[in-house]
Formats: structure tokens, C-alpha cells, sequence
């Protein structure tokens, strides 16, 4: 049973890493991350790769060099507006607002 657990805890290490862009371990940014994959990941790619799944809706990682993400949370707490026809209106709490930008700012880094 030993044996097989070091492979087991390596293979769930690496993948919390490979999750995250380099430097969003904080705790914000981890929350930020878990509320993109519950709410945002149906149509934007979130990772440091990969398309996302609905066309015209842009990956994560782009969006921290298209917008002042230093402002992020404040917009996002203010409301967002429709870019695209299948994109809710939304208005995110300031807690919620603020780990989701700290989630996008880790990709700058």
C-alpha cells in the first residue's frame, strides 16, 4: 500500500501546480481560480494553454493585458455588461470580485 502512494501524492502535486499560472498560489488567487472554474469555465479557457470551449469568448490568460486588472475587482463588483450575446450580465460581491482578479493578475507575473 506504501509503495503505491508516493506516485499517488506525486501525480496530485503536480497537477495543483500545473493548474495555476506561476505565482498564483496565493490564497486569493486559488479562490479566484476555483470561482472562474465553477462560473466561467463553461465558455473561457482558463489555464496557461488550451482554446476556450465556446468560440469568441477570450482564454483567461488574455485578459490581463487587454484590461486594467489592477482596477479588475472594482468592475467586476460594479457589473459587467455583455460583451457577447451568451455572456450574463453579472455583478460578482466584492470578496468574489477581488480573488478573480487576483486570479487573472498570477498570469501577468
Amino acid at each position: 500500500m506504501r509503495r503505491h502512494a508516493l506516485p499517488v501524492l506525486t501525480a496530485v502535486a503536480l497537477s495543483l501546480l500545473v493548474a495555476l499560472p506561476v505565482g498564483a498560489r496565493d490564497a486569493s488567487a486559488v479562490r479566484g481560480e476555483a470561482f472562474a472554474r465553477e462560473h466561467c469555465a463553461r465558455c473561457h479557457a482558463l489555464g496557461p494553454r488550451g482554446t476556450s470551449p465556446m468560440r469568441g469568448a477570450p482564454p483567461f490568460r488574455t485578459l490581463a493585458g487587454r484590461f486594467p486588472v489592477d482596477d479588475l475587482a472594482d468592475v467586476l463588483a460594479e457589473g459587467v455588461d455583455r460583451r457577447h450575446p451568451a455572456m450574463p450580465d453579472f455583478r460578482l460581491d466584492p470578496a468574489d470580485a477581488a480573488d478573480l482578479a487576483a486570479y487573472l493578475k498570477a498570469f501577468r507575473r
